[in-house]
């Protein structure tokens, strides 16, 4: 069985940070100024990679995909040529032009929609969008979306839990 690099695992997170931190575009913190942005594709690779109830080569390539995802949306750095195609294909998939675009997963594979539920989930989680009221519904409906595909096709997972919880105790 493989496991996680710990060189790879370190050589991604200086990738994130010095993409949110030091090339960013929209913003580089969040909750109202008070925590670096990069806390949150941290939030996400490890809330995945740590969840051994879905199978270890998704929580691997997950984990690299959520530290990397925001990269090309918010950033002005490209994905360096280490990082591996299928990462590279992923981290792609889960970037949008427009709130409009990102809503559509209708046709996105389970193991994308994992993703961006672990994506939104911790947007929620850390009261991000509330400072967005005209989206927050949209957001609730797009993220039960995802937890009802993602539990009909990964049952039980600890995320499955963590969004329901989420969910539950958000209030818009």
């Amino acid at each position: 069985m493989d496991n996680i690099k710990p060189t790879n695992l370190k050589q991604l997170l200086d990738l994130a940070y010095s993409a949110h931190q030091e090339h960013n575009t929209r913003k580089d913190f969040r909750q109202d100024g008070k925590v670096p942005f990069v806390v949150h594709p941290m939030w996400c690779a490890l809330t995945l990679l740590n969840d051994q109830r879905i199978p270890f080569e998704e929580r691997e390539l997950g984990y690299q995909v959520l530290l990397l995802h925001d990269i090309l949306e918010d950033t002005s750095l490209e994905i360096p040529d280490f990082v591996e195609p299928k990462v590279l294909e992923c981290v792609k998939e889960m970037t949008h032009d427009s709130w409009e675009e990102e809503q559509n997963i209708s046709d996105k594979s389970n193991f994308i929609k994992l993703l961006v539920l672990c994506d939104k989930i911790a947007s929620m989680y850390d009261e991000t969008v509330r400072n967005e009221p005209q989206r927050r519904k949209e957001w609730k409906i797009l993220t039960q979306k995802l937890l009802t595909d993602v539990e009909k096709h990964y049952g039980s997972i600890r995320l499955v839990t963590l969004a329901k919880a989420v969910l539950n105790e958000t209030d818009w």
